[in-house]
């Protein structure tokens, strides 16, 4: 048990229990990177749990991850803190959607985790080769004051983010 995975696991635990406490926390560069690594790397593990269709994150990309603990293009990350939330909680979807003007399909994959007052989620996205890395993606989200209940840390904030955001996500029904 000392291999790249446990090593990922005791790098991200202060950062964790820090988040776990109650009280004002500054996540600087460092942390978010600590804190996404250690979250697609549970993304792609809880992933490989499942049955059914197949896996979002490629072979190519677990083995760069595992090579380099660069999460894969087009990966977003969010913190949020939870209240009224006295399990753990996961889950994970894979979304798809169309790319405007074309005929084009993009794959998503999304992974929710929550545990204590912390919850993470994990967004993998995918868009046709012939689609430049350039493009910007959005999305329709479910209506939520997620700019003060969520806090990206990747792709990596240009400054410190500060802990907890304004609002918390209430119980089961918040996180999802």
């Amino acid at each position: 048990n000392n291999g790249w995975m446990s090593q990922l696991e005791k790098r991200a635990k202060p950062v964790i229990e820090r988040l776990l406490v109650d009280g004002a926390v500054t996540l600087d560069a460092a942390d978010q990177e600590t804190l996404a690594l250690w979250a697609v790397k549970n993304a792609m593990v809880f992933e490989a749990l499942r049955v059914g269709p197949a896996w979002f994150f490629t072979n190519n990309e677990r083995r760069t991850f595992r090579e380099s603990l660069t999460p894969p293009t087009r990966t977003n990350i969010w913190i949020a803190k939870c209240v009224e939330q006295p399990n753990a909680y996961s889950s994970a979807l894979d979304l798809s959607g169309s790319v405007d003007g074309t005929e084009a399909r993009m794959q998503a994959y999304v992974t929710t985790m929550a545990f204590g007052s912390l919850a993470v989620q994990v967004l993998g996205g995918k868009l046709p080769t012939d689609i430049p890395l350039a493009t910007t993606v959005t999305a329709d989200l479910r209506p939520g004051p997620w700019d003060r209940a969520t806090i990206r840390i990747w792709p990596r904030p240009a400054n410190a983010v500060n802990w907890p955001p304004a609002i918390g996500l209430a119980g089961d029904v918040g996180i999802e």
